[in-house]
C-alpha cells in the first residue's frame, strides 16, 4: 500500500515540474485537445466502419489515413 501511494506521489509530482517546465519555456498544454478531437476522430471513423469491416486493420490503414492524435496540436507555442 505505501508502494502504490509513494508511486502516485511521484507521478503527480513529475507532472507537475513538466508542466511549469513547459510554461517556463514558453509552450503550453491544450487542455481542450482531446474535446476537440474527439469529434473529428468520431467522424473519420464513421466513414471508415465500412472498410474496417470488409478489409480489416490493414484497409483502414491504407485507405483512410486517419491520424487522430496530433503532437503538434496537444503541446503549443504561448502566444
Amino acid at each position: 500500500m505505501f508502494h502504490l501511494l509513494r508511486v502516485a506521489i511521484w507521478i503527480t509530482g513529475t507532472v507537475t515540474l513538466v508542466v511549469f517546465g513547459l510554461r517556463y519555456f514558453g509552450f503550453e498544454p491544450n487542455w481542450n485537445y482531446w474535446n476537440q478531437q474527439a469529434a473529428l476522430c468520431e467522424g473519420a471513423f464513421s466513414s471508415c466502419k465500412g472498410t474496417l469491416f470488409w478489409k480489416g486493420l490493414e484497409g483502414v490503414q491504407t485507405e483512410c489515413g486517419w491520424n487522430c492524435i496530433d503532437p503538434e496540436l496537444l503541446i503549443r507555442k504561448s502566444e
